[in-house]
């Protein structure tokens, strides 16, 4: 898939994403709106029902303050001031209670007028700076002495809460599911596509890695078959020494690429044996710098570790410094200059590689142990490899129980750092 297709891709699910969580808030917000006003009607309803049902129970009864009334009304217009306050407040409950509000509320009888306060039964609301206040009138006629009686309750925002909890649940549950999948679903289209590159860049390295020695290998036969070779021992063995020299290098590529056949540390055959690590040193560097080393290259040895000898795998371990000084002659730009050290620090055998080369950046070292990855370099490819030197490396110093970092600067070199226990 074309990178093009994949950020419309993108682009198109993530405008699609947002509009989708967007249109879900503004629902939860018009829900919120409607259960507010909803809660408001119940209030309503109740204090008109709660009211009715008290002029019906208390029609035609007299009424004074030695009843518990709170006054005697002066006019006629003011028949619903003669309330029993205790009467009321328990028909409020009942009523509130049948149309799920909270029986918590405070409760207070005013003069529309003046202001004046004539009854106030205090409740226990959470925060008496907040609250919601309901109004209704007990005047049939509303003049300057009207009154009315005022009801306040806690916020009915943990009310609305609580009757729409199981659909804002299956809301927030299946919108974040959605998120996830999509945050999933981008991320592995990302790292496909990673992968993608970098399996192109290894077929790639791959190529110009065999094409040069298969091509030399084809020369050197052509010529050996020509009649009059044979009367030129000198040029013969020049040839055969080329074949073999091309046959070398391309056995070294196979058996690089057959190391990406180690999955694991339960696919590894770990064959440990007591080891002198600076003996397989040593003769690690004589074989590679006999075949490999480029000119100019110096690899400087400076063993300080008392005790040298671990149970490892000596094969695997002589491939490891096979890859690092063999990275270290690639990525320097002219006379490689090589430190391998060895030392004891808190019980463990540390081994550095250091390098005068050209560095790796903060942002590729974060990445140069995965398979495949290779350091950018454009589109030049002046620097041969296929990708999996150093996650071979770290493979195998893992499946011994030891690590491997890397200390880098650009434009300054690379150190490899391994400790092993011991």
């Amino acid at each position: 898939m074309k990178r093009n297709t994949i950020r419309w891709i993108i682009i198109t699910s993530s405008i699609s994403l947002i509009g989708l969580i967007i249109t879900q808030l503004f629902w939860i917000n018009n829900a919120f709106k409607l259960g507010e006003e909803q809660f408001q009607n119940r209030v309503t309803i109740a204090l008109q029902g709660a009211l009715d049902e008290y002029v019906q129970t208390r029609q035609g009864k007299p009424c004074d303050e030695t009843c518990g009334c709170l006054s005697i009304p002066e006019r006629g217009d003011s028949l619903f001031i003669n309330l029993e306050p205790r009467v009321m407040d328990s028909l409020l409950r009942v009523h509130f209670d049948y149309h799920d509000l909270d029986t918590i509320y405070e409760l207070r009888v005013v003069n529309c007028s003046s202001g004046k306060v004539l009854f106030e039964k205090s409740g226990k609301l959470k925060n008496s700076k907040k609250f919601s206040l309901h109004r209704i009138s007990l005047s049939c006629l509303h003049h300057q002495d009207s009154h009315r009686m005022e009801v306040r309750f806690n916020q009915p925002m943990q009310l609305i809460l609580k009757e729409m909890f199981i659909w804002l649940l299956a809301s927030t549950l299946f919108l974040l599911i959605v998120i996830l999948s999509f945050a999933y679903i981008v991320l592995t289209i990302v790292r496909q596509k990673k992968v993608t590159e970098m399996r192109n860049d290894f077929i790639n390295n791959m190529t110009h890695e065999f094409k040069t020695p298969i091509s030399n290998i084809s020369l050197a036969c052509e010529v050996l078959k020509r009649p009059n070779i044979a009367e030129s021992p000198e040029r013969l063995s020049r040839y055969i020494d080329i074949i073999n020299q091309e046959n070398r290098r391309m056995r070294s590529q196979v058996e690089r690429i057959l190391q990406l056949a180690v999955r694991n540390r339960e696919d590894m055959d770990i064959s440990r044996q007591p080891t002198d690590m600076h003996q397989l040193i040593r003769d690690a560097v004589d074989i590679i710098c006999l075949e490999e080393c480029r000119g100019g290259a110096t690899v400087r040895l400076d063993f300080k570790a008392a005790h040298s000898e671990l149970f490892i795998d000596p094969v695997h371990f002589t491939n490891i410094i096979h890859n690092l000084i063999d990275n270290a002659q690639k990525y320097s730009s002219a006379d490689p200059s090589i430190l391998i050290t060895t030392d004891i620090t808190n019980n463990n055998f540390v081994l550095e590689v250091s390098d005068n080369g050209m560095g790796i950046s903060q942002e590729d070292q974060k990445h140069i142990f995965e398979k495949f990855f290779r350091v950018p370099t454009g589109n030049l490819h002046n620097v041969k490899g296929t990708g999996i030197g150093l996650y071979y490396v770290k493979t195998i110093v893992e499946a011994h129980g030891g690590t491997i970092t890397v200390k880098s600067e650009t434009g300054i070199g690379s150190r490899f750092i391994i400790s092993l226990p011991l």
